[in-house]
């Protein structure tokens, strides 16, 4: 007998030991593009408020799941919340059919003699997150797992409440009519809600583009929604930006319109910081919050303008919110975590840089901490998963899009903006870790190399290497020799023509 048919977004509750909270939130990142499709709404008890009653709000949210995935290692096991209330809430509704369960395993532990050895578990073959080439790869099989089993819930998904037939005598076309019209009406209302949805999530994220083809939808189907008209008219007016009068002037009749959408809020406040108006760009960031909480890019923004006017603080409390309501956007994860550099806080930033899936700059910026912790075998690991991720074809255009900035002195950075030169750069860091490890001769080839690819930006990468060196020279004496060794060889102005 085939099982019931859902609709999605599926809610998904992920059962953990607090011990784990790290690895769960790695994984919520990798979550993100699941949440982004619209095939999921993942919920875990740090969303639980200040002052909420904490057991009641698990119990909602468990009892109403329709997936439940236990994250499961030797803290899982030893745990008996997780096990004696959980676990044993959550078979009971897989044994109703009412919601599916799946085991991630998270590191090795003897969970083939538990309660829920019988049930789906991922990574393939139950191989733990921990022991496969690297933590991201096991939560990208285990991901693609669940987008297989998403799949088949959701197969000829039914829409609207079985009917139960009944004899009617005369004139059925009375009420089949108004029937009808009733349950069309209820499907478009439905349909609309969903791309709607799908379309300000995006928004809330400042993905404009991405969010167009959903408001668009949920536009047509519900002509006089006002949320998908202002998501639109802000989707439009990003478009012309660059175009200040025209933009300007289309900014003022939009609000005309649509006098309370956050989204023109996010707009008129970036107008404002490109002209050097950081306290009212600030203001409408904070008003566009208020109309809609959820509206991670405005926290981003304000994270931002914080951070220039050096309140690293509050900066954080930004950015942080803004990477709670998204916790996949590699963007907020890694202003956070380059914040956290900043401020030389070194184990959280290489906390977060950890959460950021495949955004080659957050590897490399986590390789340098290694180095300046010493942790040389770790920094190679990042440089080479950043050189992997820039030979990515699926990540080509986001990187041909969005520049680095890297410090060269105490108050200068220069930019990176094209694939050649990013991928250069990358390749000199490895050059450099292993120059660092005793590895000499394996730096002349890839030094060579990058120089020639890049030779109009010569300057500025040796620029970026330099400064890097010399602080890991001063902060850390066991590179000290090597680091200048590297410096003078490679970096100075007399190797220009390196």
């Amino acid at each position: 007998m085939p099982g019931p048919r859902f609709a999605t977004p599926l809610s998904v509750f992920l059962s953990y030991a607090h011990l784990d909270e790290a690895e769960c939130e790695k994984f919520l990142a990798h979550l993100s593009q699941l949440k982004r499709d619209g095939l999921i709404e993942p919920w875990q008890d740090r969303k639980i408020t200040a002052g909420s009653e904490w057991a009641g709000q698990i119990d909602e949210h468990l009892q109403s799941a329709q997936v439940v995935l236990l994250l499961v290692s030797a803290g899982f096991l030893a745990s008996d919340y997780c096990n004696d209330v959980e676990m044993t809430r959550a078979l009971e509704r897989s044994e109703a059919g009412e919601a599916k369960v799946v085991s991630i395993i998270l590191t090795p532990c003897d969970w083939e003699t538990s309660r829920f050895a019988k049930l789906q578990v991922l990574p393939q073959g139950g191989k733990p997150v921990i022991d496969w080439k690297t933590e991201d790869h096991g939560y990208v099989d285990a991901v693609k797992g669940l987008r297989r089993l998403i799949d088949e819930m959701c197969a000829a998904e039914q829409i609207g409440a079985r009917i139960v037939p009944r004899p009617i005598r005369s004139h059925p076309w009375r009420w089949a009519v108004p029937a009808a019209l009733l349950l069309a009406g209820a499907w478009l209302w439905s349909a609309s809600q969903r791309s709607l949805k799908q379309g300000t999530d995006r928004l809330n994220l400042g993905l404009y583009d991405e969010a167009q083809p959903a408001l668009a939808r949920a536009r047509q189907l519900n002509p006089l929604g006002r949320t998908a008209g202002c998501g639109l008219e802000a989707i439009k007016l990003n478009a012309i930006r660059s175009r200040q009068a025209e933009f300007e002037q289309g900014l003022k009749e939009a609000n005309g319109d649509y006098p309370s959408c956050a989204y023109l809020k996010v707009l008129s406040g970036d107008q404002k910081y490109r002209d050097n108006d950081r306290g009212g760009a600030f203001a409408d960031y904070q008003e566009a919050v208020k109309r809609e909480p959820a509206l991670a890019e405005a926290y981003f923004d304000q994270g931002r303008i914080l951070e220039v006017d050096g309140k690293p603080d509050e900066a954080i409390e930004s950015y942080e919110q803004a990477a709670r309501l998204s916790p996949g956007t590699a963007r907020y994860l890694n202003n956070l975590a380059n914040l956290y550099f900043r401020e030389g806080d070194y184990d959280k930033a290489v906390q977060e840089y950890g959460k950021v899936a495949q955004f080659p700059v957050s590897a490399l910026e986590a390789a340098t901490i290694y180095r300046l912790q010493g942790k040389l075998d770790d920094a190679l690991g990042r440089e080479e998963d950043a050189i992997g991720w820039l030979k990515d074809p699926s990540l080509k255009s986001a990187e041909e899009q969005n520049a680095w900035a890297f410090d060269v002195g105490a108050e200068e950075q220069v930019r990176l903006a094209g694939l050649q030169e990013k991928t250069c750069y990358a390749g000199l860091e490895l050059a450099a870790t292993k120059f660092l490890q005793g590895q000499e001769h394996a730096a002349v080839a890839p030094v060579h190399d990058a120089f020639e690819s890049c030779a109009s930006r010569q300057t500025e990468l040796k620029g970026i290497l330099s400064w890097e060196l010399r602080r890991l020279g001063a902060e850390v004496p066991q590179f000290t020799e090597r680091s200048n060794k590297f410096v003078s060889q490679y970096l100075s102005a007399a190797n220009s023509n390196q």
